[in-house]
């Protein structure tokens, strides 16, 4: 092959590669977007839209710990997302898919405030993720 042909070969996989990682990146980002989704539906006190964002398969049994919830506030100041590491999957770990741990500083609808973390697992089913429990519930 010519250098020409290199070159145009190498500028073809970095086209590939540039344009496959922000698709990358806003699929690793979804766990993130459904934890904000919770926190600000149960700001605005949608009790449905915050149990729109738990697992199905747990709804029911969570829905009364969210509806205590409603209308606290959630100031977030950091929010990680995490995931088994390659070394967990290969051992077997029976670790949930990704989780996320949020800090926020909460202030109740009766006024109290503080600064508290929460962690919550994530599942994913039919290429959604939802939490597996309420955030600072």
């Amino acid at each position: 092959m010519t250098t020409c042909r290199w070159a145009l070969l190498v500028l073809a996989i970095v086209a590939v590669v540039s344009g496959a990682g922000p698709v990358l990146e806003a699929r690793q980002r979804a766990p993130e977007g459904i934890a904000r989704a919770y926190l600000r539906a149960v700001e605005a006190g949608d009790l449905d839209a915050a149990l729109a964002t738990i697992d199905p398969l747990r709804r029911d049994e969570l829905r009364e710990r969210v509806a205590w919830q409603v209308r606290n506030r959630y100031a977030i100041v950091t929010l990680v997302l995490g995931q088994p590491s390659v070394v967990d999957r290969l051992a077997g770990r029976d670790l949930a898919p990704a989780w996320v741990t949020v800090l926020a500083d909460v202030t109740t609808v009766a006024g109290e405030r503080w600064r508290s973390t929460s962690t919550a697992p994530l599942v994913e089913r039919d290429g959604v993720w939802y939490l597996t429990r309420p955030l600072f519930a």
